[in-house]
């Protein structure tokens, strides 16, 4: 499972896997909240063997009436029980084998049945259930309605982690798997894509209607059981000898390709790595309007939002984000399909992969250093949670319900410690143990034991050490490192300190083999060092002087770094460093030097168009922090480049200066080119809107509310608007806010609406504040789920303690775990800011106030200096 966050910030919008918390960063929690408790396997006494299904819907109703037969077997002793896992169904007939009528219970979450006798021990029994349904849960009907006439008719399931028992009766237990099959009955002129192999599709011309037979001979869990179905069209390829389709809404075919076009590579280039053929019939991909995650990886038939789909004025932007999740739902075919976590604890086992598996066909399509990339992001995503919300370990069992544990420690740092495994294992012995674990265990359940012997039985590497701190413990190493140069012996001394608290529970000492990278003679001199202790001084012998030193140049080991070796051997690091990850670290250090000199070696490498892409867009990003003319000036002249991710990247940046140079150049993002349409990129434009905003000049409200209609993939100029509005700290602009919340408005500007009605709060009057305030309360309660969160991390943004009742009203009743558990955690994000000083809000404004001014006098002093040492003119 993947999801796709659609809001408009940093360099453009992000594509994110899992969720994190709501609101800015913050001091680090507890991740626990109250309520929570351990969470242990389930007594599982029967074994399930087979589950057979025939749907058939009342569209207008929003209705399901279902047939569940189960097969299945007691597993150690002879039951005359069995307890089914089943919610608000209205069960009206449970038949045994022969057709007899058996008793049964309903309860809150369980139906009972009495199986009329005794049954041993490996005896196979069938009970069939007989149930109508309104799901709350699990099942979901779109249809029209007054505010989006033209949304689509479809019919589409969600499981995971513990919703198919909505739909229909079950063991809902990731452990238990069986066989399935599914028979749908839909309106004539629709598909209904299941798992599996389509057995059959049969009509009834005086019902108008066809049946779809769908067979899995795969076990299977029942959260992973899909069905989607609407009118689509479909397009049909292979990969790796695998038949590969993709569905959409009539019109969509195009797009399907453009979104998922990169699958047939993926699926050839998974099984060949792993060692392992794609074990199911069929790799099915549905897009899915309104879809309540990103992706969803059920067994051959991944159901996706159809947000990925776009047209080819977007492709350059959104094809890295269509990719990742495309990739990350296809590995899961293998990790967490074909094996399963047991239990939602050790579901680090799924996403951890799937995760990383996107990753590595990152560099299997696009290089070494994309791939390098791509698992610094996933390090930086971690380390924003570990450090602003909670930290806690990969195996995790103290919580309310397991969506609570889909968050960046479960996919982003996970996949981290995967990497290092490869790193420390070679890729020879990782792809080994990778072929061994899940050979050994394929169509069955782990834990997180079951990978750590597998791989130690490939490899004969003991990992005992390894898992204990990176596994069972949370957190990571904080370095801060010093080197120095002894010319007349010719050595480098390199010291290393961990800064971190270590305890029993979360954090270590780690002990862990880190790289450092010594610029001599025009080449990287890599050694490697093993860390073992808090404080370690390692001496190295060299001919000459480093020109620079690059500690963990690929940035292989998952940690925090504080090393400042000073400005000449940055801007040398800059420049000549081979791993474009070492140069990002080296644009960041830099710009935290902020001297002339330091800023015309980022604006050279930001200019620069041998470099890649996303090596300038951190660098727009670095200068964006440094608030002076010069970094000013020199986004202003990447904002005229080729690449579109450097003009996005510059565009953002220029948020953070408040002068009207930053403006203009903004504005002509928006308004130049021919017919005034501005960029030819959507998500450029995006993010100039978002930033203009942030400038505080004149007219730029007129110029934002003019673009508000402008159409763009996802309605992304429209959304980078509205977050520039409620950047503005001016009451003009919430009139546009609040009419962009209401129903009708596309979904994904809704949701920046709100966002941006948290950030303009604290800048308005106490009217305008109530407005806001109760809006964005009723959105609590809005139909649409993305809508809703957003409008909980508004309020923990706007911290009034007034939205405590609101927030926790919302945390008792949602019917979403994700709502439930982010409308906790704000409730103890705004008690615990009301503890703090008032004068605080106002002391933050004069600081980055004072911050900007400070930063133009030091450009005039440097203007100055350069001038009386004869220094050339400043660009």
């Amino acid at each position: 499972m993947s999801e796709l966050e659609l809001i408009a910030s940093g360099a453009g919008w992000c594509h994110g896997i899992g969720w994190a918390g709501a609101g800015g960063a913050s001091e680090r929690t507890a991740f626990a909240l109250p309520g929570d408790r351990p969470v242990w396997g389930r007594n599982r006494p029967l074994k399930m063997e087979h589950l057979r299904l025939e749907f058939s819907f009342d569209l207008k109703k929003r209705q399901v009436k279902g047939l569940a037969t189960l097969t299945f077997s007691p597993r150690a002793t002879s039951v005359r029980e069995a307890v089914l896992d089943a919610f608000d169904l209205d069960v009206t007939a449970v038949l045994d084998e022969a057709g007899k009528p058996l008793k049964f219970t309903p309860g809150d979450r369980t139906l009972q049945v009495d199986l009329g006798r005794a049954r041993k021990p490996g005896q196979s029994t069938t009970v069939t259930v007989a149930y109508t349904a309104t799901p709350r849960r699990g099942l979901y009907f779109n249809a029209p309605d007054e505010g989006y006439p033209g949304r689509p008719v479809q019919i589409w399931t969600q499981g995971q982690a513990e919703d198919s028992a909505y739909y229909f009766p079950c063991f809902d237990f990731p452990g238990e798997k069986c066989t399935s099959e599914m028979l749908i009955t839909v309106p004539a002129s629709w598909t209904a894509v299941s798992n599996g192999y389509l057995d059959s599709t049969t009509e009834d011309r005086r019902r108008k209607t066809k049946t779809f037979h769908w067979k899995q001979d795969i076990p299977h869990p029942a959260y992973l059981i899909t069905l989607c179905a609407g009118e689509f069209d479909e397009v049909a390829t292979e990969g790796g000898g695998v038949p590969v389709q993709y569905y959409g809404q009539p019109g969509s075919a195009e797009d399907l390709e453009r979104a998922f076009g990169r699958t047939p590579e993926m699926v050839a280039f998974f099984q060949d790595k792993i060692g392992v053929a794609y074990p199911w019939a069929k790799y099915a991909t549905v897009a899915i309007h309104d879809f309540i995650f990103g992706g969803m990886e059920n067994t051959s038939a991944t159901t996706m939002t159809d947000t990925l789909l776009h047209d080819e004025r977007a492709h350059a932007d959104f094809v890295e984000t269509a990719d990742s999740i495309t990739a990350h739902e296809l590995a899961h075919q293998w990790f967490g399909d074909l094996l399963t976590c047991r239990e939602w604890s050790h579901g680090w086992l799924n996403e951890s992969f799937a995760t990383y598996f996107d990753c590595l066909f990152v560099e299997h399509h696009r290089g070494h250093d994309a791939f390098r990339y791509a698992v610094t992001q996933n390090a930086g995503i971690y380390l924003e949670e570990d450090s602003g919300d909670y930290r806690r370990p990969l195996v995790q069992n103290v919580y309310t319900e397991p969506i609570d544990i889909f968050d960046r420690h479960l996919y982003e740092r996970g996949s981290v410690v995967l990497d290092m495994l490869r790193t420390r294992l070679g890729d020879e012995l990782w792809w080994k143990a990778i072929n061994h674990y899940v050979t050994k265990h394929r169509e069955s359940e782990v834990l997180t034991p079951d990978l750590q012997r597998a791989i130690e039985e490939a490899t004969g590497h003991n990992l005992d050490g390894f898992f204990a701190q990176w596994v069972w413990k949370g957190g990571h190493p904080e370095f801060k490192a010093s080197s120095s140069w002894d010319a007349e012996r010719k050595q480098a001394t390199v010291t290393l300190e961990q800064t971190q608290q270590p305890d029993d529970h979360l954090t270590s000492i780690y002990e862990v083999p880190i790289e450092i990278g010594f610029w001599v003679n025009g080449r990287l001199d890599r050694r490697t060092v093993e860390v073992r202790d808090g404080h370690e001084t390692f001496v190295f012998t060299f001919p000459s002087e480093p020109e620079f030193i690059s500690i963990d140049p690929a940035s292989k080991v998952l940690k925090t770094l504080d090393y400042a070796p000073g400005e000449k051997a940055l801007k040398a690091n800059l420049a000549d460093n081979p791993e474009a990850v070492g140069r990002i670290d080296a644009a960041r250090a830099l710009a935290k030097v902020g001297s002339s000199g330091a800023i015309a070696a980022l604006r050279t490498a930001l200019l620069d168009p041998r470099e890649v892409d996303f090596v300038r867009a951190e660098i727009a990003t670095a200068l964006g922090g440094v608030k002076s003319e010069a970094a000013r000036d020199a986004l202003v002249a990447a904002t005229k480049e080729r690449d579109a991710r450097t003009r996005r990247a510059a565009a953002s940046a220029l948020g953070n200066f408040r002068d009207a140079e930053a403006a203009r150049a903004l504005m002509v993002l928006l308004q130049g080119g021919r017919g005034g349409e501005g960029d030819r990129s959507y998500y450029v434009q995006a993010a100039a809107a978002s930033a203009l905003g942030k400038t505080l000049q004149p007219a730029v409200i007129e110029v934002l509310m003019s673009v508000l209609g402008r159409p763009s993939h996802n309605d992304a100029i429209a959304a980078g608007a509205l977050m520039g509005l409620g950047a503005t700290r001016d009451s003009a602009a919430l009139p546009a806010l609040l009419e962009h919340t209401q129903w009708g408005v596309h979904q994904n500007a809704r949701r920046n609406a709100v966002v941006a009605l948290g950030a303009l709060y604290r800048w308005l009057e106490a009217p305008d504040r109530t407005r806001i305030r109760e809006r964005i309360e009723e959105l609590l309660d809005d139909p649409w789920l993305r809508v809703q969160l957003s409008a909980v991390a508004a309020l923990q943004t706007i911290a009034e303690p007034a939205s405590i009742g609101a927030l926790n009203s919302t945390a008792g009743r949602a019917l979403d775990g994700r709502l439930r558990r982010l409308s906790k955690v704000a409730v103890r994000r705004i008690g615990a800011a009301a503890k703090k000083p008032e004068e605080l809000n106002a002391l933050k404004k004069q600081v980055e106030d004072l911050q900007q001014s400070n930063q133009k006098l030091e450009d005039r002093l440097r203007a100055l200096e350069e001038a009386s040492k004869g220094g050339g003119r400043r660009r």
